[in-house]
């Protein structure tokens, strides 16, 4: 059956961030998803969903013309939803993972998919308490969809190191900079997606998963790239979520900017998964300490050093879309660190892991005006 592809007009953006709920005196994850949707007043609703447990909630842009109109949907977002969960006792927090609250004490959100999920998966989506930010980039057909899963499906491993942000697991130090994406990678149909060669080859993929019983729709496709098919995006999926907010629009210009490179070169065709898969793993590791083999140079380049000429690459892109300043952010990243690097900061300064979740959650809210550099400085300590 052809799964129909909306184009959309642009390089639109749309933002999805998922957020602890924590208990604001013990710092521990809680299920008060309901009552806080229970609170919200109604303009809120639609930009608030549920997840699999009922101690995270998403928040959600609309299709955005800019990422300076996504930041401050995003901004309100963070102030006002949190507002409404401090009314419920709660704080929101972001990043990757939670530092040391446990799985198996998370209550499943009481919805038909979500039941589905635990009932087919039992213990690897009973594991799955992470949290990761999405965004997707509208692009106008089924040609250059394809071509967009592809080239940023290259960009993976990079992406994900300056995305790093889930150091802390079940209380421990994993060594990894990205343990959300070695959690997720147990699901089915997780991880970087097939190389597909056209259009064609992701319906036919998505028509034998759904006749074979294992899915309903290719949105049962949790690929750390996808085509979006019902709303004409691809969307990216591998990122950790983001603690400042700052960092979240500067990843999100940088995929925009990306996807804008890419379909306005000369299609190149499938990926070569095999070698992005190893340098997704050397990111997962190491984040920014990471260094990526690049078969072409036949050496490893390290990590920062793509990241800067990238964004050089991309400067003028970014002036053709209005980022330039967001995509810059990117190098505070590069310079300042990623959120698994601030976590462990604060961590050593202390030892106690309930300042490490202070920190997420005086972070992750947003100052109402807030200047390029703020939040990383701010993380710094």
């Amino acid at each position: 059956m052809p799964v129909e592809f909306k184009g959309s007009r642009g390089y639109t953006l749309g933002v999805e961030e998922e957020m602890h709920i924590v208990d604001a005196t013990t710092g521990e994850l809680v299920p008060r998803i309901e009552e806080i949707m229970t609170r919200l007043p109604e303009d809120l609703k639609e930009a608030v969903s549920y997840e699999l447990f009922q101690s995270v909630l998403e928040i959600k842009t609309p299709p955005c013309a800019s990422v300076a109109e996504a930041e401050g949907i995003l901004r309100e977002l963070r102030s006002r939803v949190g507002s409404w969960a401090a009314a419920c006792n709660s704080s929101l927090a972001s990043a990757g993972t939670h530092p040391f609250s446990l799985y198996k004490d998370q209550k499943i959100t009481a919805q038909d998919r979500y039941k589905r999920v635990i009932e087919t998966l039992r213990w690897v989506a009973e594991r799955e308490v992470i949290f990761g930010q999405h965004v997707h980039v509208g692009v106008p057909d089924e040609e250059t969809v394809i071509e967009a899963h592809n080239r940023l499906s290259e960009q993976v491993p990079l992406l994900l190191a300056l995305s790093a942000n889930s150091p802390y697991w079940q209380g421990m130090d994993t060594g990894y900079d990205s343990t959300r994406v070695k959690i997720f990678e147990t699901f089915p149909r997780s991880g970087l997606p097939p190389a597909f060669p056209d259009y064609e080859a992701f319906e036919r993929y998505v028509d034998l998963m759904v006749d074979s019983g294992a899915i309903d729709d290719y949105t049962f496709c949790w690929w750390d790239v996808r085509p979006h098919s019902k709303i004409g995006t691809i969307e990216l999926r591998v990122l950790d979520s983001q603690t400042s907010l700052n960092s979240a629009m500067s990843l999100s210009a940088l995929t925009q900017c990306l996807v804008a490179s890419f379909l306005a070169k000369d299609p190149k065709g499938p990926y070569d998964r095999e070698l992005a898969i190893e340098n997704k793993w050397r990111a997962s590791r190491h984040g920014l300490e990471a260094a990526f083999y690049d078969a072409g140079e036949g050496e490893s380049i390290p990590a920062r050093t793509l990241a800067r000429n990238l964004v050089n690459e991309l400067r003028p892109v970014g002036q053709d879309l209005g980022c330039e300043n967001e995509l810059e952010g990117i190098l505070e990243i590069v310079e300042n660190g990623t959120g698994s690097q601030h976590q462990r900061n604060v961590y050593e300064r202390s030892g106690d892991f309930l300042d490490v979740v202070a920190r997420l959650i005086e972070s992750t809210r947003p100052a109402m005006i807030e200047t390029p550099g703020e939040s990383q400085s701010e993380e710094r300590g």
